[in-house]
């Protein structure tokens, strides 16, 4: 009786802690996304103003921050809502985001519309989704 009360407290903080790192994750997430859109939508280099006081752009030169960016920002959106009726949703979702946030760019001074950052963002947004299927799979 006494090992299996202990079992059943042992499996309710293993769930607190699941619950916990899901609501960490959520937070990343809508954090992450609220911060691309800034970054998207600002005219100019807003990470280089910061950085290095200077926001000029060129066009070409931030595949890799497109990639890496949708990469993490989706990574966490996918961890946080694992739901099979929301993952679906939330691919939708973030396409949408790579592909507005990119389309819009046309209108806002210093930014360029580029096929190419476009490719990376919907890079970034299916490779976290084949990394999160592959390590909800993996047993450690």
């Amino acid at each position: 009786m006494y090992k299996k009360k202990l079992s059943n407290i042992k499996i309710k903080k293993m769930i607190n802690i699941s619950q916990m790192g899901q609501h960490l994750y959520k937070i990343i997430f809508h954090t992450g996304t609220g911060v691309l859109i800034l970054l998207s939508v600002y005219p100019g280099n807003l990470i280089g103003l910061i950085f290095f006081g200077d926001d000029t752009t060129f066009p070409g030169s931030d595949k890799f921050h497109h990639f890496l960016s949708y990469f993490l920002v989706s990574g966490f959106g996918f961890l946080a809502y694992p739901e099979k009726n929301f993952f679906l949703k939330l691919l939708v979702f973030l396409l949408g985001l790579a592909f507005f946030l990119e389309l819009f760019q046309i209108w806002i001074p210093n930014r360029y519309f580029e096929f190419l950052d476009m490719f990376s963002n919907f890079s970034g947004v299916f490779l976290a989704l084949i990394a999160t299927k592959v390590l909800k799979n993996v047993k450690f």
